[in-house]
């Protein structure tokens, strides 16, 4: 990441002095910064075999042409997922880490989000973008958010305990990496602490409100297979890519089975719960109670992004054919509607869920 620091950061809150030793995989350098920034990378950390394969058909997916820009229609592309593997064998050494960061696998729920694929989101910028040279104010960015749009959001919801960013091309300065805001997780844990009757999807940034106050932010800027780790309540938004070339890397998170617990008699709480006690100031918090019930639904961005999924999968398998191979040649879990494998897909990502009725599916694409 490159580090912008705005004005001189005000004091801290205290480390919460119940930290979890023991662990394998993070470093104590890891441990440290995870803790006071709310993020981590791990270079090199996504297997090569899966970036290959996976970007070797982006561009009939999406019906571009590479080497024209002119056939960039949109500056902005969120995908839908027709790959995916288990996150282990992905990214290996960053799943190890994950691990720790979680408290233990035995946290991580053994269904939810626990395979990782090629929901591509691209950020292409514009010929217009290109010819400027100007000063990036994050603080000044509309779309700041933390992820969450399948679950009613509580101090201690694990839903989307951690964000995920996945590499699949290198990230330049002024590439359009993902901005985050360090300083921001004080303010959002506190915005969640004084509204215990949970925030309902489409949160619509409102508990980033403050953002616009703070003072500590780092833009991606990683290598192709790069995994960077957010903690689940970081905030972050889109940056512009000055760059206008497609800038690629899919977003999945990590859910845990149960909420965080932030009452622990015994201190030893998971390096998620450390973050959020840490920017409470708190060693705990005994009177966290949830006044609604906790919900959840189908996941409402994915109604824009799995209405792509035919429209791919035609140019997927037309490609096929004009190569002489049976659309048996073509790898998508959408080629095997009604088997056992695509209902396991469904259930791992929320697909099997109920709509909310309330709020409905976003169809129309996220914009810049």
């Amino acid at each position: 990441m490159s580090e912008t620091q705005v004005a001189s950061s005000t004091e801290q809150p205290p480390t919460n002095p119940g930290i979890n030793q023991g662990y394998k995989h993070l470093t104590p350098s890891d441990v440290e910064h995870f803790l006071h920034k709310g993020w981590l990378r791990v270079p090199n950390a996504i297997k090569q075999e899966y970036i290959d394969k996976w970007m070797q058909d982006l561009w009939t997916r999406i019906d571009y042409d590479q080497n024209d820009k002119s056939t960039w229609r949109d500056e902005y592309l969120h995908l839908p997922r027709h790959r995916e593997v288990p996150a282990e064998e992905f990214a290996p050494e960053a799943w190890d880490k994950i691990v720790e960061i979680c408290g233990g696998e035995h946290n991580i729920d053994s269904v939810r989000e626990r395979y990782y694929g090629d929901a591509f989101i691209i950020n292409f910028g514009t010929e217009e973008k290109a010819a400027e040279d100007p000063v990036f104010k994050p603080q000044d960015r509309a779309g700041w958010h933390t992820d969450d749009d399948w679950y009613r959001m509580f101090l201690d919801s694990s839903g989307n305990a951690l964000t995920i960013i996945h590499v699949f091309t290198d990230i330049p300065e002024r590439g359009g990496g993902t901005c985050v805001c360090e300083d921001g997780l004080e303010g959002v844990v506190k915005y969640l602490y004084d509204h215990p009757e949970g925030l309902d999807p489409p949160l619509n940034g409102r508990h980033c409100q403050h953002v616009k106050g703070c003072k500590q932010f780092s833009t991606v800027v990683a290598k192709k297979g790069d995994v960077i780790i957010l903690h689940g309540l970081l905030p972050h938004t889109a940056s512009p890519n000055y760059l206008h070339y497609a800038r690629v890397i899919s977003n999945p998170h990590v859910s845990l089975h149960s909420p965080h617990n932030l009452n622990r008699p015994d201190g030893n709480y998971s390096l998620l719960e450390q973050v959020i006690l840490r920017n409470l100031g708190r060693d705990s918090v005994p009177e966290l109670v949830p006044t609604r019930e906790r919900k959840s639904w189908y996941p409402r961005n994915a109604g824009f992004k799995r209405a792509k999924a035919e429209a791919e999968l035609r140019r997927m398998i037309a490609v096929a054919k004009a190569r002489g191979l049976d659309k048996s040649a073509v790898d998508s879990i959408y080629l095997r509607r009604g088997t056992k494998e695509f209902e396991e897909f469904e259930k791992r990502n929320g697909f099997d869920k109920e709509v909310n009725q309330d709020s409905g599916l976003l169809m129309e694409q996220h914009r810049l």
